[in-house]
C-alpha cells in the first residue's frame, strides 16, 4: 500500500556511481577509496529509485550493513531534492563517505546532494578487497501517512576497501 493508502510502494534500484568493469548487467559497488592511479576518492554517490503513490513530502533513507544490521546510517532527502524520473519513479540521490577511514558499511556519513546523478565509471575490483554489503531502507512520507518499504529483496551492494582504475573524484572535493 502507498503511503497515501492508494496503491503500493517499493524500491524499484539502488545504484551506485561505480560498477564492475565487463559485468552485464551492471554490478554496482561501493568503494571505500577508489585509486585512479592519480587521484583518491573516498566518496560513493548512491542513487535509490523508488514507486510510491500520493504526494511525497520527504524519504528517509538508511543504508544498512548485511552482516552487522545495526550498522546503519541515514539520510532524510525533502521533496524538494527528490526528482522523478522519465518512467515515474522518485528517485533519491545522496554520497556516502568513508573519509575518517571506516569501513563501509560499518559507519558511514551521508550526505544529500542536488539530484544530478554522476555518471557511472567502471572499476577493477579484487575479491579479497570485499569488506561488506549494505541494502536500503526507506522510510517514505507523505502529508498523511508513512511506509517503510526495503531494497534487502532485490539483492545487495558489494563494498570494497579499494576499487581501481576509475577517474575518481579528488578527495578536496
Amino acid at each position: 500500500m502507498a503511503p497515501d493508502g492508494s496503491g503500493s510502494a517499493r524500491v524499484v534500484d539502488v545504484k551506485t556511481e561505480y560498477a564492475v568493469q565487463g559485468t552485464s548487467p551492471a554490478r554496482y559497488v561501493g568503494c571505500d577509496m577508489v585509486n585512479s592511479g592519480t587521484n583518491m576518492s573516498t566518496t560513493t554517490q548512491v542513487v535509490v529509485r523508488f514507486a510510491a503513490a500520493g504526494s511525497v513530502q520527504s524519504v528517509q533513507v538508511t543504508l544498512r550493513g548485511v552482516t552487522n544490521t545495526s550498522a546503519s546510517d541515514s539520510v532524510t532527502i525533502n521533496a524538494a531534492n527528490l526528482t522523478k524520473d522519465s518512467e515515474g519513479y522518485y528517485v533519491a540521490v545522496f554520497d556516502f563517505d568513508s573519509a575518517q577511514g571506516n569501513v563501509l558499511p560499518a559507519s558511514i556519513i551521508v550526505t544529500p546532494t542536488q539530484p544530478t546523478i554522476r555518471p557511472v565509471k567502471a572499476v577493477s575490483v579484487n575479491t579479497a578487497d570485499r569488506v561488506g554489503a549494505f541494502y536500503a531502507d526507506l522510510l517514505v512520507k507523505t502529508s498523511t501517512s508513512s511506509i517503510a518499504i526495503s531494497s534487502r529483496g532485490l539483492g545487495t551492494t558489494d563494498v570494497y576497501s579499494t576499487c581501481y582504475g576509475a577517474t575518481a573524484q579528488p578527495l578536496s572535493r
